[in-house]
């Protein structure tokens, strides 16, 4: 007689392989056509499974889409807000990544081409405002934990955009440049700059 709870398991694992099938084949798709002109049908083709196995799953495309945008976002929150203690008790150093920085580099690497199509392909401005949120709130903890409030050289707000749009910069470049540089090299390089700042770091002196 089976048991009940490895039943689920069997269950629970087939769904979450026919729908890492459906978000790989929507990626695959959408190299190579527009989001407009894909249809249910190119994505099912793609993933070799009936529509209706992807309407079990998905209402539509744009529901596959808020989907696979979820899921992502949530597990980078989960990678950079699971090194937020180390970040804060560990002064940052030249010579190591900060772990803020390791964290998000590495949790980009795993999902590479997920970040580099939906930023290439598809308007990215969602996309780049929900990470750049990420990045806000992870230094804003930062902060809040250190109780610098009254030694900021420079207002907030201010200090968390240039943070997280200098961040999310770099990001989209490296994965336009087919990360050239491993993720443990950048994170050390933006470790130094944000030690450094950007004078230094150009080698003017004070």
């Amino acid at each position: 007689m089976k048991e009940p709870w490895r039943d689920h398991r069997v269950t629970d694992r087939r769904i979450l392989r026919t729908r890492s099938m459906i978000m790989d084949a929507f990626l695959t798709v959408l190299q190579k056509k527009e989001y407009p002109e894909i249809t249910v049908i190119d994505i099912a083709e793609q993933a070799n499974i009936n529509r209706s196995t992807f309407y079990a799953h998905y209402i539509d495309k744009d529901d596959l889409l808020h989907n696979m945008v979820k899921e992502k976002l949530d597990l980078l929150t989960e990678a950079t807000s699971g090194r937020q203690k180390e970040a804060v008790e560990v002064a940052p150093a030249f010579h190591e990544p900060d772990a803020f920085f390791a964290a998000l580099f590495e949790h980009l690497s795993d999902h590479e081409t997920f970040y580099r199509v939906m930023l290439k392909r598809l308007n990215p401005s969602e996309l780049h405002a929900k990470m750049q949120d990420i990045i806000k709130e992870s230094f804003y903890i930062r902060i809040s934990k250190l109780d610098l409030d009254q030694k900021l050289q420079v207002p907030l707000d201010i200090l968390l955009d240039y943070i997280s749009c200098s961040t999310q910069g770099i990001i989209v470049k490296w994965l336009e440049d087919n990360r050239i540089y491993s993720p443990h090299y950048m994170a050390l390089q933006l470790t130094r700059l944000s030690l450094l700042g950007i004078y230094k770091a150009m080698g003017m002196k004070e």
